[in-house]
């Protein structure tokens, strides 16, 4: 009960979160009490090692595609199960957010190969695959552009007067980011559980929604290095 009353649940509230990630954390607070017992790092593992094997068994075995994606489902509830119990343990740490963060780039990259793969094998492809591979490159890209401009930004506040955030997500673009996140992720559960629509233009959804989003991040944060770094010099800095 203590889980319960202290996570907030958003479901249809997009100053908050997406719609999915509300239902992932409610995921998580109802699996919790079995994962009370284990160190928050460890399920972070349990993320990743759910995301290889998915990799795996498409990569070596005929698995079908709707058993690969439950695999996945699996690693985003013990993603955000893993900040869950740390908060709950008080465990909480800056090592655990570093490699909580350089899963969650691992699964998805996983999850765009084996997306890409698969229309690559089975379908005549809409785009260039050349282009797929851009959009999978462009994942990682975005990640070390974010947490550049983070450390940064926290460098810079130590050196001047003026106090930069780190993170800017909730005040640019929210509610479009919010959006792209939910319409991915509506793939996924379309191809899980629908057998009207396509699964070859599910997929390449996805993977143009994934550059959207890739794209919309790269941008804003080059634009918001440019707007708060340009004037903070680091020449007294780096004479020490």
């Amino acid at each position: 009960m203590k889980l319960f009353k202290s996570e907030k649940v958003y479901l249809f509230n997009y100053k908050k979160n997406s719609f999915f990630e509300g239902f992932y954390r409610l995921l998580a607070i109802i699996v919790s009490p079995l994962l009370k017992n284990l160190n928050p790092n460890f399920i972070s593992v349990l993320s990743l090692l759910s995301g290889i094997t998915a990799l795996f068994l498409s990569s070596l075995y005929d698995v079908n595609l709707k058993i690969i994606i439950l695999f996945f489902l699996i690693s985003f509830i013990f993603d955000f199960a893993d900040g869950l119990i740390a908060r709950l343990k008080k465990q909480t740490s800056f090592y655990g957010r570093f490699i909580d963060g350089l899963f969650d780039i691992l699964v998805i990259g996983f999850l765009h190969i084996i997306f890409i793969n698969y229309i690559k094998a089975n379908h005549e492809i809409f785009f260039n695959i050349n282009i797929y591979y851009t959009i999978l490159l462009l994942l990682p890209i975005q990640h070390l552009i974010l947490d550049r401009f983070s450390a940064l930004a926290r460098w810079g506040s130590n050196l001047g007067k003026k106090k930069i955030k780190p993170y800017y997500r909730n005040s640019h673009f929210s509610f479009f980011t919010y959006f792209l996140f939910d319409l991915q992720h509506l793939c996924i559960y379309l191809i899980l559980f629908n057998n009207l629509l396509n699964i070859q233009y599910l997929i390449e959804t996805y993977l143009i929604i994934s550059f959207l989003a890739s794209v919309t991040s790269i941008l804003l944060y080059i634009f918001l290095s440019k707007k708060y770094l340009k004037n903070i010099s680091n020449q007294n800095d780096n004479k020490k």
